[in-house]
């Protein structure tokens, strides 16, 4: 009799199933890991992409690399995705904002890891604006009490975007402060064809309710323009009414907040021509980053900005996006403006593309993720 183990003969033709059945074996967990992946990826948020796996995304994939003049390919990616927020590098770890309580506490009872924690916001200053809807508020203080707490402490470096959080953290971490990187491309003009074709003015306002002050101030500039220019049309984000006097207007379309990966999807079909981003003196507002410019530069829009914002000096008024006081006549004034000449904002819609090209250069990141990760060779995969 041949030899066998359990049900699987080891010999003859019985082998030849069996190596057949191993190797399937292994192609089926190979596509459940590559799921499980796609599966965490998908449960990301913003903090994570554009602080981390936009920039980086190569590196989470199986590597190639050069060894003895040959290239060779490693099953393991140079970054492992162990959370849908979270990586390890050897003994170096990455946690952006928030995760699983599962995958959080392994990493924080993980005495060999070194920990580099990214934050895009100002929790503590949340508790103080009362301009932040309630619910919104604790939610940041939950995570603020959780998870931020206890990641802040242990981590040895911490990540933000901004000098105000960098200060807040320099004298107690190693800070390092990086600008978001968003992934795809930048809209080109086209759209603006279809304004020479008699089309509406299209206008975004993309903050959430978490904007509170800031989309009160929009709202009342919003319904006067509408009221001004009957070719002018408005999206917001909103999952129902808004409680205004705009709330079933037949040139507002309201959407609905989606998931971040529905949102990036969503994005890349949509096209305006202005963009708006009030940045009220509130104390969560002092924390934000300037994510925004890129974000209207994917939509294909021109930008209209407080001309107090942090960032307000990254925009060259008149040419790279529009700048004005936090007084409801000028924005209004602002918008009728920039509708009133289509062929100028086209025309800086293409100088707003450039800029924000330059803001969205991965470089940065990667070569602070490349030396703080400790990849092996990782310069020899840079472009």
């Amino acid at each position: 009799m041949p030899a066998s183990f359990g049900v699987f003969p080891l010999s003859g033709s019985g082998r030849a199933g069996w190596t057949r059945r191993l190797k399937e074996g292994f192609r089926l967990l190979s596509a459940w890991q590559h799921l499980s992946r796609i599966a965490r990826a998908s449960r990301s948020i913003p903090t994570t992409d554009l602080y981390f796996a936009n920039a980086c995304r190569d590196w989470l994939k199986p590597a190639v690399r050069s060894g003895a003049g040959e290239l060779r390919r490693h099953r393991e990616p140079l970054i492992r995705r162990i959370g849908a927020n979270s990586f390890l590098a050897g003994d170096q770890a990455v946690v952006c904002r928030r995760d699983a309580s599962g995958v959080v506490d392994a990493i924080l009872s993980d005495p060999a890891l070194q920990l580099t924690y990214v934050i895009d916001d100002d929790l503590d200053a949340a508790h103080d604006d009362e301009s932040l809807p309630a619910d919104y508020r604790s939610r940041l203080a939950r995570l603020r009490e959780g998870q931020y707490r206890a990641l802040v402490e242990r981590a040895q470096t911490i990540v933000v975007p901004t000098d105000h959080l960098a200060a807040k953290f320099a004298a107690t971490h190693d800070v390092r402060q990086l600008g978001p990187v968003w992934a795809g491309p930048l809209a080109d003009d086209s759209h603006f064809d279809r304004l020479a074709r008699g089309k509406a003015f299209q206008i975004a306002y993309l903050g959430s309710v978490t904007h509170g002050a800031d989309r009160a101030f929009v709202i009342k500039v919003l319904e006067a323009v509408l009221a001004a220019r009957p070719d002018a049309a408005v999206t917001m984000i909103a999952r129902g009414k808004l409680g205004c006097s705009l709330d079933g207007h037949p040139r507002l379309r309201l959407r609905r907040p989606l998931p971040w990966a529905l949102h990036r999807a969503r994005h890349a079909r949509l096209r305006f021509h202005l963009a708006l981003y009030p940045m009220l003196d509130t104390p969560f507002n002092r924390g934000r980053s300037i994510n925004k410019v890129i974000e209207h530069a994917v939509l294909g829009a021109v930008g209209l900005y407080s001309a107090d914002w942090v960032f307000a000096d990254r925009i060259r008024d008149g040419e790279t996006g529009f700048l004005a006081p936090n007084e409801e006549s000028a924005w209004v004034a602002a918008i009728l403006s920039a509708m009133d000449d289509p062929a100028g904002l086209r025309a800086m819609q293409a100088k707003a593309r450039a800029a924000a090209q330059v803001l969205n250069d991965p470089t940065p990141q990667r070569l602070f993720w490349g030396e703080r990760l400790g990849l092996e060779g990782w310069r020899r995969f840079e472009a």
